[in-house]
């Protein structure tokens, strides 16, 4: 009986001991997850052909909220985990560049992440959908069900606003012209770029990489109906959504085995599509 209750002893001690050790073990490492997903956002948005030469992506450490990961200046097709810099919110400069070039338009992120402490990603591409709708009056506007996270007007920011007297260019290399931006951005998730393009901006990278590539496919549609008549019927208030109405993860999943081999899919659990709020008979 004694031997018995000595080992009962030693056996709770033994996991008082490595349940600490197997906390420590299984702990996640959130920016390691938000690079990764950094790193499949430039895949996802090339193959969409939402990105090209020039376009870039950010992701907002979890660690530290003032400081950003974003890759050097690169093609977006060439992007690596290893090409990932920290910069910092405060004045978009790199922590240590290890002697790598940093993007020109790195103020872009910089500010709106200093403007929106709630965003977490951000994205800005040259999409040939949108940018028409950045040229004229008729403004981008939600007109398919997927992109009712779109506000009834999206704002678009004209640079001639926010550039000096005597200053030339189009891109967003300082952060005076990355304020302005912010500011034409506000609250919104899409902002479009005069001649240049957008920026997108999510709570996640899988919901930035999301709302861009439907902010495309709006963009195109809202476009072929316009060639139809102009007048288009839009979503209206009660047509929008909330995020927590809209299932982010299916077209992130979608996107992203878009890009990976039969392997790679036979993989994914097949079980964590759909929001609880659809599975109840109505």
């Amino acid at each position: 009986m004694r031997h018995a209750l000595a080992r009962f002893v030693i056996s709770v001690a033994a996991l008082l001991v490595a349940s600490p050790l197997a906390g420590a073990q299984t702990t996640v490492d959130l920016d390691a997850e938000r690079k990764a997903d950094l790193v499949t956002a430039y895949k996802i948005l090339v193959n969409e052909g939402i990105l090209d030469s020039f376009g870039h992506v950010s992701v907002r450490s979890s660690k530290d909220p003032s400081i950003f990961f974003m890759p050097r200046a690169m093609p977006p097709a060439l992007v690596s985990k290893d090409d990932l810099l920290e910069l910092r919110v405060s004045d978009s400069q790199p922590v240590d560049p290890n002697g790598r070039r940093v993007n020109g338009e790195r103020y872009i992120h910089g500010e709106i992440y200093k403007a929106r402490p709630d965003v977490i990603s951000i994205i800005h591409s040259h999409s040939q959908a949108v940018i028409p709708l950045s040229l004229t009056a008729i403004k981008l506007k939600p007109v398919i069900a997927q992109a009712g996270f779109l506000p009834p007007e999206t704002p678009t920011f004209e640079i001639r606003d926010a550039r000096k007297d005597g200053e030339r260019g189009m891109q967003v290399t300082d952060s005076a012209r990355g304020a302005a931006l912010a500011r034409s951005l506000a609250s919104h998730p899409v902002a479009l770029m005069r001649g240049h393009g957008e920026v997108v901006v999510g709570s996640s990278v899988k919901q930035a990489v999301v709302y861009a590539a439907y902010v495309d496919i709006n963009a195109r549609m809202q476009t072929q109906a316009l060639l139809l008549s102009r007048d288009i019927v839009t979503l209206n208030e009660p047509e929008l959504f909330t995020p927590e109405e809209f299932d982010i993860n299916r077209p992130w999943e979608h996107l992203k085995q878009r890009t990976l081999d039969d392997a790679a899919k036979a993989k994914v659990d097949r079980a964590q599509f759909g929001l609880d709020q659809t599975q109840m008979k109505r």
